[in-house]
């Protein structure tokens, strides 16, 4: 099971770093415009390339007002087409999804409207796929009519019930994470609840080194080189804290000056 969180706060490099230190893989921020009372909590493409920087990948979704998907397929529509903007003016790539909020005690008899909402909402996103954010029932009703892709469970009205459709489950409301309130959420799998990073041809050279360094940092150190590697340790040319690295050329002319330091010492 991975840990992630949502928040409506704009975080910092240095803020997604320490939420990522703390064992968190994910942040759940608003696709919305950076306009009027939105632009507080609105995702920009600075922070969602800060985001992922710090290893994070990233959860997105639409909301404006509580109960927007009362309005139907006309506000379904809407904010279709203004949520394709935002995912666009960020680079979103297409593998991540669009997740529109139903963040109220939704009734049976909402539910017609929330399906032509949804539907509505889809037919307008173009490239991406989309999902509903909402309780127990929402996700229930909304897996079944097939109105989205994903289902992004939360906690509230849900009345201690969990769908067995939720690709993402709001655990838990009103934490703090590095100094940030959020709420906490879980998944099993990333990849089918739409929750992205950037992709190869979208990453700047640090978020390419970054995820090299990820990878080669879960591999081993071959058997040919473990002796080496401890005696190069042992003798404070490198610190071996990761079991294999990728170096860049002045890190290795730092430790080939070490290397020569030690042998004439």
């Amino acid at each position: 099971m991975v840990l992630g969180v949502d928040t409506a706060v704009r975080l910092t490099a240095q803020k997604a770093r320490q939420i990522r230190s703390e064992g968190y893989e994910f942040v759940g921020r608003y696709l919305v415009p950076e306009v009027g009372s939105l632009k507080y909590k609105a995702l920009s493409r600075g922070e969602a390339e800060a985001i992922t920087a710090a290893g994070l990948r990233l959860l997105t979704v639409w909301e404006t007002t509580a109960e927007r998907a009362k309005g139907g397929a006309g506000s379904g529509a809407q904010d279709g087409s203004r949520a394709l903007k935002c995912a666009r003016d960020i680079a979103m790539p297409t593998s991540g999804i669009i997740y529109f909020a139903v963040d109220f005690g939704a009734q049976s008899a909402d539910m017609d409207a929330i399906e032509a909402y949804l539907k509505a909402a889809r037919e307008n996103t173009g490239e991406y796929g989309t999902g509903v954010y909402g309780p127990y029932n929402v996700i229930e009703e909304m897996a079944k009519r097939k109105a989205c892709k994903a289902f992004w469970q939360c906690v509230g009205w849900s009345y201690g019930q969990k769908s067995p459709y939720r690709n993402v489950y709001q655990s838990q409301w009103g934490k703090i994470v590095a100094g940030v309130g959020v709420d906490i959420n879980e998944c099993e799998d990333l990849d089918a609840a739409g929750i992205w990073d950037y992709e190869e041809e979208n990453m700047t050279g640090e978020q390419i080194y970054r995820k090299l360094n990820e990878y080669l940092a879960s591999q081993p150190a071959p058997d040919w080189a473990r002796e080496e590697l401890e005696e190069a340790v042992t003798m404070g040319i490198t610190d071996g804290t990761r079991p294999m690295e990728l170096v860049p050329r002045y890190q290795a002319a730092i430790m080939a000056k070490r290397a020569v330091e030690k042998a004439k010492a």
